[in-house]
């Protein structure tokens, strides 16, 4: 009854924070609509270059996960690995909390025997090395930044940092656990050391550490499309700059598919290296739609074949 209760609370709370947060998109533009009208699609032919980035970044998400399985011995095929991150992306659009990840935990629990423990370290490992590659790649484009233009924000080069040093901590300094006499710290330490499975494996975690650098490098490709079909130019350290703000932010959502918070980071971000919000929101809800059309094509798509995998599956572990 408590868990159902504090389910319905942090739902309520992403609620209320999206319908904040929408209101005052609705407020800003409706005060700034001259701005919002200064803007048009100066290159829409290259709306078809994001949807194929999109696919590219599902796939590169697809590949970390079986990459990082193979230390617990799961080895899976294209339909799986690249519907698993369709779905999760799927999910996490309709429903708060990443609802996307508790389905992928299910379907790799039912179909694989993937303990939801192992589960929770292998996507504490991914998290780990997403903020080692976005904290240096962020600190890395504010210098370039620097010597460009003189732009610099200290606030946000300590939150790089913040998520840098620890992450690398992490992943250099994570001794094996023992267990103890107390269940609830069994599960700490299980979960500790099933990162450390993950860990001790360094050719996984080059791997996943190569194709993370590769979704960074799609993310600002992207921005820099997205800006440019509306007649705006960014520099290549300005569009890795967002992106690793992003990326971090992305980490922590509250509402549907980070609805409202990513177009958010996106507008203040934006705001620091000279983007006014009606350039970065236009751009934030056109990177939304075209993001939303594929995810809501591919996932049921895909959802309806690993339902269909994870049946089968069960039914010849029956016989």
């Amino acid at each position: 009854m408590k868990n159902k209760n504090a389910k319905s609370y942090t739902n309520a709370i992403g609620i209320i924070v999206l319908l904040l947060i929408i209101a005052g998109f609705i407020y800003y533009i409706a005060t700034h609509l001259s701005d919002f009208k200064q803007l048009s699609l100066v290159n829409p032919i290259f709306i078809l270059y994001l949807a194929i980035i999109v696919l590219l970044f599902s796939i590169a998400s697809g590949l970390i996960l079986k990459y990082t399985l193979v230390p617990f011995g799961i080895k899976m095929k294209f339909k799986e690995w690249f519907g698993l991150s369709t779905i999760t992306t799927f999910y996490n659009t309709i429903t708060p909390f990443r609802g996307g990840m508790v389905a992928k935990a299910v379907y790799l629990k039912k179909t694989h025997k993937f303990s939801y423990t192992d589960f929770l370290a292998n996507y504490s490992g991914i998290y780990i090395i997403n903020f080692l590659a976005s904290g240096l790649l962020g600190m890395i484009s504010m210098w370039f930044l620097y010597k460009e233009s003189s732009q610099f924000n200290l606030v946000i080069f300590l939150i790089f940092l913040a998520f840098f040093i620890p992450s690398l901590g992490v992943i250099i300094f994570s001794p094996n656990l023992k267990d103890t006499k107390y269940s609830i710290i069994n599960r700490v330490i299980n979960l500790i050391n099933g990162w450390n499975k993950l860990r001790r494996n360094k050719l996984v975690v080059f791997q996943v550490i190569i194709i993370t650098i590769v979704q960074l490098a799609l993310g600002a490709i992207s921005s820099t499309i997205s800006y440019h079909i509306f007649g705006i130019e960014l520099t290549l350290s300005q569009a890795f700059f967002l992106v690793s703000i992003g990326t971090i932010a992305g980490a922590f959502s509250i509402t549907p598919g980070s609805l409202g918070i990513a177009e958010a980071v996106a507008v203040f971000s934006a705001l620091a290296i000279g983007i006014t919000p009606a350039q970065s929101l236009t751009v934030a809800i056109l990177g939304r739609a075209v993001s939303t059309i594929i995810i809501f094509i591919l996932g049921p798509i895909f959802s309806y074949f690993l339902l269909k995998n994870s049946k089968e599956n069960n039914s010849k572990n029956e016989k």
